[in-house]
């Protein structure tokens, strides 16, 4: 399913899980090929590339993400499949501290006066909530 918001049901899955454990979030992302932006907003009449206008949310974003102990693991773009035929052109791993962090940081004025950036940017999004088992820190 092609969407870039949770259906109520996974919104309702993840705020009924445990707020204080921390996640890994993984982001699949395709960008349209021009953004969009809303009539009336300042970007409006720029023309721009979806991933140009995502890298916008993406500058501000690292900021707030550093903010509330956030970090953004990898990002890097997908020249070529080897197994499959996905439609992604940017995949990204974001760990939170908390499920509770990850909420009140998209809750924010901080986010929301970014969020515009996203819209305008993505065609669509598979965003998957992973639990860690271990990771190359711990294995050092």
């Amino acid at each position: 399913m092609a969407a870039i918001t949770p259906t109520p049901e996974q919104t309702a899955g993840f705020l009924g899980r445990d707020q204080d454990a921390s996640i890994v979030m993984v982001n699949l992302l395709k960008f349209k090929e021009t953004a969009t932006y809303a009539e009336g907003t300042a970007e409006f009449n720029e023309t721009l590339s979806g991933a140009e206008a995502y890298m916008r949310y993406g500058v501000e974003v690292a900021k707030i993400l550093a903010s509330i102990g956030a970090k953004q693991l990898f990002a890097g773009t997908l020249p070529h499949f080897m197994i499959g035929d996905g439609d992604w052109d940017m995949v990204a791993l974001v760990r939170y501290p908390s499920r509770a962090a990850m909420i009140a940081m998209t809750q924010s004025d901080a986010y929301q006066a970014i969020h515009h950036h996203r819209e305008a940017g993505l065609a669509h999004q598979d965003l998957i909530e992973v639990t860690e088992l271990f990771s190359a820190d711990q294995a050092a």
